[in-house]
């Protein structure tokens, strides 16, 4: 994203970008940025058109895409998950890929899309003509970077261990990181340093979060604890199914971190090799000194057992998964 960001400074567009991938919050920001570099303050009455969601019609896409720009060097049309790059609108992606051959050199277009197919006829001739940023999330160090910045534009420290921590609690999603931003700073107002207490006091845990603790609670078999979270998520409407099998998830992030240890890889290492960030390789790494490799064995098969025992009936659901934690809070640990 360095580039992308060059790139608009020195006001060097291309015709054509796609923006892609889970993160949100990142395709919002740079769609500004883009917008923002492109059109100078009051071109955008004239000069920008938005169209989402696979319905849209492409008749007026290309419209809007030949219309030439008044009282401005360019215009920008931002298409928004169009479904032009996966499966299903095969007819239009073949009329856009012809299209977009003959496009007004004034007109930017871009393409900011939740999913994309790689092998997809319009991405390939993107690669070629246009440019591309996947938007899948910036790193832990990244995010802990932003963070201190972002706190710091309204007069507050955040250290980073309690940055973390923030992470731990809220989860990597950069919108509800946001969201859960504005709450302390509001609480902090007057203040200068944001603490761990002010972290737990105000932002909202993540369902992950939570899923960590109630395993915590089970790794230190203290189950009145664990039984206490699991009842609370069910009562925020949270389906057993779904706990159990982010219970699964979280069994089978501790062993793999567990083995790999025992491998001699390092946390960075591991953190490469599963794809989980390095805070919560170190939580797993913490919890799996609760659960020998033969326990989390055992938890795992009884997880899936369980998921099948239930989705064809013959468990019920909310008992099957609070006996779960009930077995597993008692086990012997080595």
């Amino acid at each position: 994203m360095k580039e992308l960001v060059r790139q608009l400074k020195a006001k060097e567009f291309k015709n054509c970008y796609i923006f892609y991938g889970k993160e949100g919050y990142l395709r919002k920001t740079y769609e500004n940025l883009l917008k923002d570099s492109i059109l100078p303050d009051g071109a955008d009455v004239m000069n920008y058109d938005v169209f989402e969601g696979k319905k849209s019609d492409i008749t007026k896409i290309f419209d809007a895409i030949q219309t030439f720009p008044f009282l401005s060097e360019k215009r920008l049309v931002i298409i928004k998950n169009s479904g032009l790059f996966v499966s299903g609108r095969k007819e239009d992606t073949d009329a856009m890929v012809d299209f977009l051959k003959e496009i007004p050199s004034s007109t930017c277009i871009l393409f900011s899309e939740d999913e994309i197919d790689k092998r997809n006829k319009l991405y390939k001739s993107l690669q070629k003509e246009g440019y591309i940023v996947e938007m899948n999330g910036l790193s832990e160090k990244d995010l802990i970077a932003w963070l201190k910045r972002e706190f710091k534009k309204s007069g507050l420290q955040i250290e980073q261990v309690v940055a973390v921590s923030m992470l731990r609690m809220v989860g990597t999603d950069m919108e509800n990181l946001s969201q859960e931003m504005r709450k302390v700073i509001a609480y902090k107002a007057g203040e200068t340093l944001v603490t761990h207490e002010d972290i737990s006091k105000i932002c909202s845990q993540s369902f992950e979060s939570r899923i960590f603790d109630m395993v915590d609670a089970v790794g230190n078999q203290k189950p009145q604890e664990a039984l206490a979270v699991y009842r609370q998520l069910l009562h925020m409407k949270e389906s057993p199914i779904m706990i159990l099998s982010m219970m699964i998830r979280q069994f089978r992030m501790i062993y793999q971190c567990k083995l790999l240890l025992d491998e001699g890889k390092t946390i960075s290492d591991i953190s490469q090799r599963t794809e989980i960030r390095e805070f919560i390789v170190r939580e797993c790494l913490k919890q799996g000194k609760n659960f020998s490799k033969e326990l989390l064995e055992d938890a795992l098969k009884e997880c899936l057992d369980i998921d099948v025992a239930i989705k064809t009936g013959k468990l019920a659901p909310e008992l099957a998964v609070e006996l779960l934690i009930l077995n597993y809070s008692g086990k012997k640990r080595i």
